[in-house]
Formats: structure tokens, C-alpha cells, sequence
């Protein structure tokens, strides 16, 4: 798991970069396309499969084309970026390949785990925690702030001045993300302690228990959401 959320990881970062490459070059040809295509991917395609702006046969894009305000591209030029959108389309396709292995990988390994959190926060927190044995003898404080070590650092070092983190990893869980900002601290709390349980529970005894789990997780965190208090 560690070795493919890594590997992911890697693919993202190269990925935005060749894709910034790819627009602010293909942008010289036909600047229109960069502002309506937010796609990355289907960006790169579109570039794979017409090259030359007087090919894009799109909807959204053929009233530019003819009037582009864009220089001309050489076939040589068309063919070279026509090459660099291949590659990107190839490493996109190889990031959905990894996202599935990885998924599969999780409900092998971590069934009650990846269910709870979803495989991206998932992944994410067992890599950082060094393995799924060492996140099961984490204690939920310390899970809810996976992640967040930056942070902490400079509020320990400000002894107290600065805000103490609330959240890692755990933040760009949906339920998180989701909440009013100022629940969202104890729905993060919440979450720390049942991800705690259901890492145990898949390292030590290995039994599914996920969708009750899950159920206890949506009725409290519906009960912090509905309550007055913050």
C-alpha cells in the first residue's frame, strides 16, 4: 500500500507539471482552447487526436479555431506536442490503473479501515503512519494529526502563540470537508477515534464491521451537526 500511494503520489506530481507545460505550449497555437478545456485530460487528448487547431473538431472550440488568435505551429511543432499529449495521456492512464490496484489492495488489507475514511485518505494515512500495524497502535489523537507535523511544530515552537492544528490527513475526508468550519474539529475527533477502532479491528481480528461502523459515524456526526453547540 505504502509503495503505491507513493508511486501515485509521484504520478500526480509529474503530471502537473507536464500538464502546465502542455497548456502554456499548446496555448502559443490556440490560447482559446486553455480557457474553455478545464480538463486536464481530456486537454491532452484532444490535443493527441487533432494537433493542429484547424483539425479540433469540438463543439465547444470550432467557433475559435478559424479566428484564433494564436500563432501557426510547423508540422514538425504539431507533432512534437502531439508526442508530449501522448505521454500525459499515458501517465493519467496509468495513475487509474494504480487507484485501482490500490483500492483493491485496501479492501484486502484494511477492509474496515478503507471503508470508513475512502481509499484516497486511506492510503494516505497508512503511509504516513509507516504500515497498518503501526497505525493500529496509534492512538486516535495522534491519527487525527497524521499529517499536520508542519503545524505542530511552529505551535510547539511558539509555545502557544500560534493556532494548534486540528486535523491532518484526516481533513480531506468528505465529512470534514463537508461540515461548517466550526464543527468541524469535533467531527474530526469523532473520526480519529472510529478510524483508531477499525484499524485494530483490521490488523487484529481481521473482522468486517465497516458498515456498522459507518452507521455510528453518520448518526454522530449528524447529531454535532444539528446541535447548537459549536
Amino acid at each position: 500500500i505504502i509503495h503505491v500511494n507513493n508511486a501515485i503520489e509521484e504520478l500526480d506530481k509529474s503530471i502537473n507539471i507536464f500538464i502546465e507545460r502542455l497548456r502554456e505550449w499548446y496555448s502559443l497555437h490556440f490560447p482559446e482552447m486553455d480557457r474553455v478545456i478545464e480538463d486536464h485530460e481530456l486537454y491532452a487528448k484532444l490535443i493527441e487526436k487533432f494537433g493542429d487547431r484547424k483539425n479540433v473538431d469540438d463543439k465547444r472550440l470550432n467557433q475559435f479555431k478559424e479566428k484564433s488568435f494564436g500563432m501557426d505551429f510547423k508540422e514538425e511543432d504539431i507533432e512534437v506536442v502531439k508526442l508530449f499529449s501522448v505521454d500525459i495521456s499515458r501517465l493519467y492512464e496509468l495513475r487509474k490503473k494504480f487507484s485501482a490496484y490500490l483500492s483493491k489492495l485496501l479492501k484486502e488489507v484494511a477492509p474496515n479501515f478503507s471503508a470508513l475514511a475512502g481509499d484516497t485518505v486511506a492510503s494516505k494515512l497508512i503511509s504516513k503512519a509507516g504500515g497498518l500495524e503501526r497505525l493500529s497502535r496509534m492512538p486516535s489523537s495522534t491519527i487525527q494529526l497524521l499529517g499536520s507535523e508542519k503545524a505542530l511544530f511552529r505551535f510547539l515552537k511558539s509555545r502557544g502563540k500560534s493556532k494548534s492544528p486540528k486535523f491532518g490527513l484526516i481533513y480531506n475526508h468528505p465529512m470534514i470537508q463537508n461540515a461548517p468550519r466550526e464543527k468541524q474539529g469535533k467531527i474530526a475527533r469523532l473520526l480519529a477515534a472510529k478510524l483508531a477502532i477499525a484499524a485494530r479491528v483490521d490488523y487484529y481480528s481481521k473482522e468486517y464491521k465497516a458498515e456498522k461502523m459507518k452507521k455510528e459515524l453518520e448518526a454522530k456526526v449528524k447529531e454535532i451537526l444539528f446541535s447548537k453547540e459549536k
